[in-house]
This record gives C-alpha cells, structure tokens and sequence, in this order.
C-alpha cells in the first residue's frame, strides 16, 4: 500500500498517466474504424457477443483462427462495460499502451534514474506507430506490453535473484502467447538467453531459473483456451492456426502482405516518428563508443531486446509495420540515453525540415481533396516547435511537446473533422439502416470486400459474390449489393445506384445497387 501510494505521488508518473490517457484512450470514440484489421477484430468480437460463444472466433459469420482468444476477450469486456461502439472495442486494449508507458518508467527509475526514466517514457508514448497501434482495437500493444513486462521481470529476477520475477516474467509470456501465439515467449526467451551469452553467465543463470514452475504457471494461463478450442474445432484449428498463421507466415509468403527485405528500411521513417532520423545518429554514436553498452548494463539489454526483435521480424517473410512494436520500449531507451548525453543538434535540424515537409504536406492534401482546411489545425504545435527547436539547449524537448501536441490535436479535432468522409462506414451504417427498416432485405458484396463495411453493417453476413451471381440476384428486389464504382461496367443487367460515396484517402467511388433500370 505504502508503494502505491507513493507512486501516486510520483509527478511525472502522473503526467505521464494523464497525457497517456488523453492521447491513448479518451477520444477513441471519436472516430471510426479503420480498414482492414481492425474492424475484422470488432466484428468478430461483436458476433461473440451476439452468438454467446466466447472459445471460437468468427468474422463475417466464418471461422477466423488468425489469433488467440485474449483480444476478443478484452474487446468484449469493452462492449459489456461500454456498449457494441468503437470507444467500447478500444478501452482496453488502449489502457494497454497507457500501461506500457507506465510501467517503463517504474521499471527504469528502478535501475537508473528519475529524468531518465520520465524522457524514456515520454519518448515511447509518442512514437507514431505506437499512438496509432494503442488507438486501435488490434492485440500488437497487448502483445508489446506482455512482452516488454516478461522481459522486464527477467532482468529484474536476473539482477535480484528473486525467483518470483522469474515466475512472473513466465506468467507475462503466457499472456503474451494468448495474445498473438508462440511468438509470445520465443521472443522474450530469445532476448534473454542472447543478454546471458553476452554476459556470459548463460549456464549459471539457467540453474537458478525456477524451470518447473514458471512452466506451471505459463501451462495454467495458455492450456485452457488452447485445450478448449482443439476439442471443439481440432485440426482445422491446428492447421489453421499453427501451420497457417505462425508457420507459414514466418516461413513464406502470404497474399496481400509484403515480403521484401527492405520493407521495414522503407517504412521505418514514418513508424518511429519524430525520432527516426535522431536514433540513426544514436546508432553511430554506439557503435563508436560500443565500449559504453558493456558497461552501462540497461543500454545493453536494451540494445539486445531491440536488435532481437528486429532481426527476428526481418527474417520473417510475412512483414508488417506493427511487427517491430515489441522493439518500441528498448528503441525509447536508447534514444533517451542519446538525447541526454549527446548534444549534438543535426540530428534535430534534419528532422526539422522532415517535419517542415509533413506541414506543407497536411493543408496541401485537404486543399487537393477539397476537405475542411480546419483538419490542418493539428500541424500547428509541431510548426510552433520547430522554432524552439533551432534555439533550445535541448532540443528534444521542444520536438517531444510540438509532436506530443501534433497528435493530441490530430484526434481530438483531426480525425472528427474528416469522420463525415469516410465512406465505407458510412456505407456500411446506411446498409444497416436500410437492412432494419425492411429485413426481407439481402446484402451481397461485388468483387469487393471491406471489413470497415461489414462491422458497421452488422446486420449478418455479407457475402462476396460474382457478376453471374449478381446478375442473377439483381432480378430479386429485395437485394442490395455493395461495390466499387469501375466494377459496375462488366455488369451487364439492369440496376439501380442507391447510393454513391466517393472514398477519402482514394479515387475510388463505393456504390449501392439494386435491381431497377440503370441510370
């Protein structure tokens, strides 16, 4: 009690509790879901609800093994407390991110220092992947924190000797794996047995681990959803699940996901914004002073958790941006060890002209897509900073607030704002209304798919068709079918357009058609 308390009193643990929160889950009501995933989490979570079956998963009314229960479970916790909405799916998963930023605080302050440890934090919470990840109803930031907190009890078990931070390092692991799969404990295990090969106390250490019941315990957190779901589906479960998603997707390529190699060089700009340009200038600064990782013990197993994680993804053939996010929280520690011992200002000037473009960049597209130029309001701070940037002692400071701000504006005014733009929710909302207004209705889905359009659809499946079986269909009255709007010419039988909606971000037009006479 006397801990709690006084980590209640801690202000910068309650600044950074107060602005995690105002960035991370507040205004995550207002605004729609995003295409593709998320959605597919929300439905599927929605359909749990409607159906009482919390074991399977289903999207769309068919099986989706992608991923462990957890997710849905937290998103279901959500809509009981909140209703079936987008502030419910995301409450939970959004307090993740919020702890993640906590928790990396208590644990630095631990080992190093107050200011350390509140920058380190300050660091991660705006990162912009990781904002855009902890805003959405997806289990990356659920995965990221038990991984981060499994490798965080290790280092404190390692360093303490407690057996108990072993045990729970193997309990956050188990939570990790009813996250996202195997991955859960390979990487934290993978990151812990390269830190004891460096440090050289691999064997020694392994004796003290308290093997047994720290596999107990994982056993007792994973095995019961696992054991329950095998008994009910068994090998489409296994095959799915196992050999399709953690095997194959590891071992080979995927349709729809990239597999390049330099896939995560190209996107590594945008995901660890505003500090991706100065951590290239950290890296050079290590691998000059690498004598300093040896003995500054934090810097090397942060050094070894992001290297880890890193090397483990780009090996993989299936590659996505929100793979890295586990690298978040050691990418943040040793960022921070650079801005606070290395007073170099280049690095901040060539992000200030990146930024500078990113200003431009903002008002130019609304103009171009004719969108209200109010949205633009949200490169204000940023553009504030970069004054203070070129004149600040420390210039991380100034980079930190204006894009901390940037993106606190971006979801509180930004993203409302364009909301009424969005097509596909809005078809999707206006397919369910017409669907409650006569329920002899039938929705049907042309050479399209959208998850954003089934979840606010809601209403049942929307299967996806043909142009035979649309042509077949549209004899029928009681039919509407969704689609883009260049399909529409190889269809060859009459229709009627019930709506148009052009789509924000694209120059595609989404369609609602039923039978009529073309016009």
């Amino acid at each position: 009690m006397r801990k709690i308390l006084k980590i209640l009193k801690d202000k910068k643990f309650l600044i950074l509790a107060l602005v995690s929160i105002l960035l991370l889950v507040v205004p995550n009501g207002f605004y729609s879901a995003f295409d593709k995933d998320e959605p597919k989490y929300l439905e599927a979570a929605h359909e749990m609800v409607k159906s009482g079956d919390y074991i399977t998963p289903y999207y769309n009314y068919e099986y989706r093994f992608d991923k462990p229960i957890l997710i849905y479970w937290l998103i279901v916790a959500g809509y009981k407390l909140f209703g079936v909405n987008e502030f419910g799916g995301r409450f939970f998963v959004s307090l993740f991110g919020v702890a993640l930023v906590l928790l990396l605080y208590l644990w630095i302050k631990k080992w190093k220092d107050e200011e350390f440890a509140f920058w380190s934090s300050l660091i991660l919470l705006s990162l912009l992947d990781f904002i855009v990840m902890s805003s959405a109803a997806m289990p990356d930031i659920v995965l990221t924190f038990f991984i981060a907190a499994s490798l965080m009890a290790f280092y404190n078990g390692y360093h303490e000797n407690r057996k108990r931070c072993y045990l729970a390092a193997f309990a956050a692991a188990g939570f990790a794996t009813l996250t996202k799969g195997p991955v859960g404990l390979a990487l934290p295990g993978l990151v812990a047995v390269v830190y004891l090969i460096l440090r050289r106390d691999l064997i020694k250490t392994f004796k003290k681990i308290p093997w047994f019941s720290g596999f107990a315990i994982f056993t007792v957190i994973v095995a019961p959803w696992y054991a329950a779901i095998l008994k009910k589906h068994g090998y489409l479960f296994f095959k799915d699940f196992i050999i399709f998603h953690n095997i194959e997707r590891f071992t080979s390529k995927i349709p729809g996901h990239p597999t390049e190699w330099w896939y995560y060089f190209v996107n590594y700009p945008w995901m660890f914004l505003p500090f991706s340009v100065v951590f290239i200038f950290a890296v050079y600064k290590f691998w000059k002073d690498r004598e300093r990782i040896y003995v500054d013990d934090l810097l090397m197993f942060a050094t070894v958790w992001f290297l880890i994680i890193c090397g483990f993804f780009q090996i993989a053939h299936t590659k996505l941006a929100h793979y890295l996010l586990p690298s978040f929280p050691a990418f943040a520690i040793l960022t921070a060890y650079y801005v606070r011992n290395y007073r170099e200002k280049l690095p901040y000037y060539l992000t200030a002209v990146l930024l500078f473009f990113l200003i431009i960049a903002v008002p130019a597209a609304l103009v171009v897509k004719k969108l209200p130029l109010v949205a633009a309001v949200m490169v204000v701070p940023i553009a504030v900073s970069l004054y203070f940037i070129f004149r600040s002692k420390e210039p991380y400071k100034p980079l930190l607030y204006g894009f901390l701000s940037t993106m606190i504006l971006f979801k509180w005014v930004t993203l409302p704002v364009l909301e009424p733009y969005r097509a596909k929710p809005l078809i999707g909302k206006e397919l369910r209304h017409m669907k409650l207004k006569n329920p002899n209705l039938s929705v049907y889905s042309l050479a399209y798919t959208s998850p954003e359009i089934v979840y606010y659809y809601g209403e049942g499946k929307i299967p996806q068709i043909d142009f035979r079986k649309a042509a077949e269909l549209l004899k029928d009255k009681n039919v509407l079918i969704v689609t883009r709007e260049n399909r529409l010419k190889r269809l060859k039988v009459p229709y009627r357009v019930v709506d148009v909606r052009q789509e924000l971000l694209t120059k595609h037009r989404l369609v609602i058609i039923t039978s009529g006479e073309k016009r």
